[in-house]
């Protein structure tokens, strides 16, 4: 075989072993949309399920928002519904992209849900095991909280959760400590209050409890942060692996990014310009080119589609 059918043999090869940026990205807007929709639904029957066994009871609907569990599951299934039309815009542009604050949101109710199945797993067993896996509760305090962690973790965002985030997110289980220590120590049950439902103030001082407990949820958030930023990193990593190989030129791979912006551009609204700078800064890292020459070359095709 001559040289030339030889070279010939290996671009084509080349070729055939190469992604590009837009296939690679197909899949994370189903995934992000699965994942959400589907803590949004587990999300949703917790409550409604709660809602409903109360009004069998024949109490009020409401007393159930003094659990823990039931606002938990709001925050997730708020968190979980603003990722939603970010994925469904995905499919759109075959670019999944969503905000951090959509993500922290998300981070949040996932951490709630995973302290309660802990919290459930060694405080309440121990106290009421009935209360912690009687009837519907085992599906609120262990099933539920399993299934919204995985759907979270399957989000594929290229954000890094930082410590500061983790104190942020925290910040609804501080106010809802106060509301109870107030409704349960200051109020009190015979006064119209909440009873200890959950033995805060008999084993220890509600001082005491209250900076166990908020301890405690730190460094629940710390460790669902350190799963999702693990994963992240992976799948960073996982991305730069399936771009082409290191005999790409710089040249094919600015066609590659004029491309990307000209496809998103036809598919953008006019009145304003998305920057992937996540993926432009991915490759800018892998092939060491500029992020500016990146930056330039997208915007000629995002203009090129355009005018």
């Amino acid at each position: 075989m001559s040289i030339e059918n030889k070279t010939n043999d290996n671009y084509l090869n080349n070729l055939k072993e190469r992604h590009y940026i837009i296939n690679l990205q197909k899949n994370r807007s189903l995934l992000a949309l699965i994942a959400s929709f589907c803590s949004l639904i587990i999300a949703i029957y917790a409550i409604i399920s709660g809602l409903i066994l109360y009004a069998r009871l024949g109490e009020s609907p409401i007393d159930l928002f003094q659990y823990f569990t039931t606002n938990a599951n709001i925050i997730t299934a708020f968190g979980s519904s603003l990722i939603i039309p970010y994925a469904i815009d995905g499919f759109r542009k075959k670019r999944f992209y969503c905000p951090k604050w959509a993500v922290l949101f998300y981070y949040s109710g996932t951490v709630y849900t995973t302290l309660i199945m802990i919290f459930a797993v060694c405080v309440i067993s121990i106290v009421n095991p009935e209360m912690a896996f009687g009837g519907n509760n085992f599906y609120l305090h262990i099933i539920c909280p399993i299934m919204i962690l995985v759907s979270f973790l399957l989000i594929e965002s290229y954000y890094s959760i930082s410590v500061k985030d983790a104190l942020r997110c925290i910040i609804p289980v501080f106010v809802y400590a106060l509301i109870y220590i107030y409704k349960v120590i200051i109020v009190g049950a015979e006064n119209g209050g909440w009873e200890d439902i959950y033995c805060f103030t008999i084993y220890a001082p509600a001082a005491l409890s209250f900076a166990i407990m908020m301890a405690f949820t730190f460094l629940i958030a710390l460790f669902v942060r350190a799963l999702y930023n693990k994963l992240s990193k992976y799948r960073i990593n996982k991305l730069c692996c399936n771009l082409w190989n290191e005999n790409v030129s710089e040249v094919e791979i600015k066609i590659e990014i004029f491309g990307l912006g000209r496809y998103i551009g036809k598919r953008e609204n006019k009145s304003y310009a998305t920057l992937p700078l996540d993926i432009i800064s991915i490759i800018s890292d892998k092939y060491h080119i500029k992020k500016e020459d990146l930056i330039a070359v997208y915007t000629k095709g995002l203009v090129d589609s355009v005018f």
